[in-house]
């Protein structure tokens, strides 16, 4: 795996201080599994430490990535244009388990998401369906729903909650899964702790095996610094190597 200099063929603001930004990476689009992300460096002299950003999506050649404007790092990254280049190493990490990974068959699954854990799901939900999956997505927001339409063209079925009210069900995306009561095979989840908490709760509760793609902080991304080490079935395992996904029963949620 090597530093890929990449071409910027869009960035755009698709919600506020979130932005979607497709980049033409042909090596990186061949080898991409969904849960997958790629450190981004920025230009020398703009910062020093690259940033890690899930993978959204893949389409032929382009891959596209999905951040939100929370630092330094990112607000450099929202101000390129198209046409621009970054560097990128990707794919990088263990994405989620497919096929005979899995601890199951994987044909009836629902797909959780939470804010800004939303955008890598999108392609686990293609790359199933692609498989022939049932797959119902249920999403979670505080406001403002991200990414709805293109959940729509590739989900069974679509359920949205956000906190305010404004799109969907009022409350936790929880609440929605509770309510509709679905019977899966697996639950697969991206999103905060808390929700993935509560998620893999309501997966132990309902005998379903639960897979989570965990967040922490990271610095190099290939395993070197062990910054983002949690603890997994009693030992210490580094989220960017590991990880970022684990079956939510080996995972220490306290961690």
């Amino acid at each position: 795996m090597k530093l890929l200099d990449t071409k910027i063929l869009s960035n755009v603001e698709i919600a506020e201080g979130i932005f979607s930004m497709h980049l033409h990476a042909p090596a990186v689009a061949a080898a991409a599994k969904p849960g997958q992300f790629a450190m981004v460096y920025m230009n020398k002299g703009e910062l020093l430490l690259p940033r890690p950003i899930s993978i959204c999506d893949v389409d032929g050649d382009i891959v596209r990535i999905v951040y939100q404007v929370v630092g330094m790092g990112t607000k450099v990254m929202a101000q390129k244009f198209e046409g621009d280049t970054v560097k990128i190493l990707a794919p990088l990490g263990r994405g989620f388990l497919l096929g005979k990974d899995a601890r199951t068959g994987l044909n009836n699954v629902a797909i959780v998401g939470g804010g800004i854990g939303t955008p890598p799901l999108l392609y686990l939900a293609k790359k199933l369906k692609a498989q022939g999956a049932k797959v119902d997505v249920y999403l979670g927001f505080r406001h403002e729903a991200i990414l709805q339409q293109v959940f729509e063209q590739v989900a069974d079925n679509l359920y949205i909650a956000t906190e305010s009210g404004n799109v969907g069900h009022r409350g936790r995306v929880l609440e929605v899964i509770e309510s509709v009561g679905g019977r899966y095979d697996e639950i697969l989840a991206c999103g905060p702790r808390p929700m993935l908490n509560a998620v893999a709760d309501y997966a132990h509760a309902q005998g379903i095996h639960c897979q989570i793609s965990t967040e922490e902080r990271m610095a190099c991304g290939l395993g070197t610094c062990v910054g983002c080490s949690i603890k997994v079935s009693g030992t210490y395992l580094r989220v960017c190597t590991e990880g970022p996904v684990f079956y939510s029963d080996e995972v220490n949620k306290h961690e």
